[in-house]
């Protein structure tokens, strides 16, 4: 973090960029609002901390010039106490915050943290919005989903079979699609949920039918492997196929025909292969659920997509490429998130991922009576004891992922704020290996007042960490 310090006054500027050094937050001085402009417009910092009363441009003048024509960063006023007026006049202005001399600079540090924090989300989720439309819908920048984006890269041009794997709720399709996008194939992109289609009628639907195949084959039809002809047919809950079809479907990969029920000869077909699937596959194979030889037909490229709580930094680009998109699709005005339900996005454990996510934009979006989406839109509920991984107000499947999320039953209390807070703060130093300095850092707060919530919440290291 670097931060610029205006202030006439020599000896509190210098002392307080020391203070600041030893916090880890580098910082510059400027005596007056003007030479603060020029520092501004020639070096890029992440926050001001101005007093109100200089010689030349004071305090107001230079929160003006900072956010109509400067890097609109977040500005911290420092007033003194008979200045408490153009404090507020300051805050009316866009101030972040203020605060009154003499100060602790432990409290300073605190709404840096906080102010820098909330603005880098704000990008991202500003960052989020303009990715709507621009095509892929695989939004993110943490290294799992860059490691996905490559993969796809690599693979799209080639005809090869691919395999995606990943928990219910990761995107598999999204990247199944991009997959069909980026291979340049003229064809249509086919999407098949092999378990939402009865098993008596799944040959007929993958392959088709000749007239008099069976009683009801008034017509010939053709299969989804045909429809897709020229393109990909994207197979999803792969494991859910009957090993009878999956002898069918290995012919069909290895001859490249596929051949209709009731039908003497085999139709050639250039529709390219991606399947997916949220079950260990190798498991199934050991156990004779599936067939080895078709594990290994169809496992030439693998793609595993990561869950929400690998994706590091991604959340909040999501939620902003989800509000862009559903409140289009809603028809409501909502212009942003506020920091406070942002950070609730960032603690909560989203068992049903990224379908979670968007689902919990869509709910707090119908549910929100302002132009800002508030915490009390968003109704994340957590499990009792023993009470299973947990659900939300929406109650339903589609809310939480579905069977495949293991959502608990029963009633649920409410997340507090307290809750989330003691996730946040363990989730901080698990992340850190309870490296106190590194885990306040990321919190944006002080040491001491992380060590004073470590033993409010009981949250002391594991013995083998404290040996």
């Amino acid at each position: 973090m670097r931060v610029l310090i205006v202030d006439d006054e020599e000896r509190m500027t210098e002392s307080l960029r020391e203070y600041l050094a030893s916090e880890g937050i580098d910082a510059a001085v400027a005596g007056e609002g003007r030479a603060a402009t020029r520092l501004l417009g020639e070096e890029a910092f992440d926050a001001v901390v101005s007093d109100l009363r200089m010689p030349g441009m004071g305090g107001l003048e230079l929160l003006r010039w900072v956010k109509e024509e400067g890097p609109g960063i977040p500005l911290i006023v420092i007033s003194a106490h008979g200045e408490l007026r153009d404090a507020v006049e300051a805050m009316k202005l866009g101030a972040y915050d203020y605060l009154v001399k003499p100060f602790d600079p432990d409290e300073l540090v605190i709404r840096l943290r906080k102010a820098v924090a909330e603005r880098r989300s704000a990008l991202r989720l500003a960052a989020g919005q303009l990715r709507f439309g621009q095509g892929g819908g695989l939004v993110g920048e943490s290294p799992a989903i860059v490691e996905v984006l490559r993969l796809i890269g690599k693979a799209a041009p080639t005809a090869s079979t691919v395999l995606i794997t990943g928990e219910s709720g990761t995107g598999k399709e999204v990247a199944a699609r991009l997959l069909h996008e980026r291979s340049g194939r003229e064809g249509p992109f086919v999407a098949v949920n092999l378990g939402a289609i009865p098993e008596n009628l799944m040959e007929s639907e993958l392959f088709g039918y000749e007239k008099g195949a069976f009683t009801g084959a008034e017509t010939r039809k053709a299969g989804l492997f045909e429809t897709a002809h020229s393109g990909t047919i994207f197979l999803d809950e792969i494991g859910e196929l009957p090993l009878h079809l999956q002898v069918k479907l290995l012919r069909a990969i290895q001859e490249r025909k596929v051949q209709r029920l009731g039908a003497l000869q085999g139709i050639p077909i250039d529709a390219r292969l991606v399947a997916a699937t949220n079950r260990d596959l190798e498991a199934e194979v050991r156990s004779g659920r599936f067939r080895e030889d078709l594990y290994y037909r169809i496992n030439v490229i693998r793609i595993r997509m990561p869950a929400l709580r690998e994706r590091e930094g991604d959340r909040t680009l999501l939620a902003g490429f989800f509000l862009k998109k559903l409140s289009g699709e809603l028809g409501r005005k909502v212009e942003g998130i506020s920091p406070d339900a942002l950070r609730i996005l960032e603690v909560h454990d989203f068992p049903g991922n990224v379908r979670e996510l968007e689902n919990a934009i869509e709910r707090a979006l119908i549910l929100a009576e302002g132009p800002v989406l508030q915490p009390r839109d968003f109704q994340f509920f957590i499990p009792t004891a023993g009470g299973g991984a947990g659900a939300d107000a929406g109650g339903g499947a589609d809310a939480g992922g579905g069977a495949d999320a293991g959502l608990g039953h029963g009633a649920l209390p409410p997340m507090s704020l307290a809750e989330l807070e003691r996730r946040a703060i363990a989730a901080a130093l698990e992340r850190n290996a309870y490296h106190r300095e590194k885990s306040a850092a990321e919190l944006g707060i002080t040491r001491r007042t992380l060590l004073n919530k470590i033993k409010s919440y009981g949250l002391e290291p594991p013995a083998s960490i404290r040996d």
